[in-house]
């Protein structure tokens, strides 16, 4: 019961840097960001990388929750802790794809 509220504490975190992000407010989320000269900022479309970011979070948010869930169901013995390889391996495989999705959008789109 606790580790689901930390996940869903976590879920919510990652929901609130995404809303931040979505409305373009939530730069300094984006980690490299800061640190780079304003030079290259001005090569970056910064709206598009707050999307971006803001899509990754919006992911992350929902796996989260459906980790959550999952261990919900667990707890309570509605579902066996084996049954829960396939949906482990699920997330990964939707948080890589998710990730090499916004990586090639940000090297595509992003940069001006």
């Amino acid at each position: 019961m606790i580790a689901e509220i930390i996940i869903l504490t976590v879920a919510f975190m990652f929901l609130m840097i995404s809303a931040f992000l979505f409305c373009g407010k939530g730069k300094w989320f984006i980690a490299g960001y800061n640190v780079m000269s304003k030079e290259e900022r001005k090569k970056i479309d910064e709206k598009k990388l707050c999307k971006a970011g803001g899509s990754l979070c919006a992911v992350c948010c929902i796996v989260l929750c459906m980790i959550a869930y999952l261990g919900y169901r667990i707890d309570n013995g509605l579902m066996n802790e084996n049954d829960m390889l396939p949906f482990a391996l699920l997330f990964i495989i939707v948080i890589m794809i998710t990730l090499i999705i916004i990586s090639s959008y940000i090297n595509k789109k992003v940069k001006k």
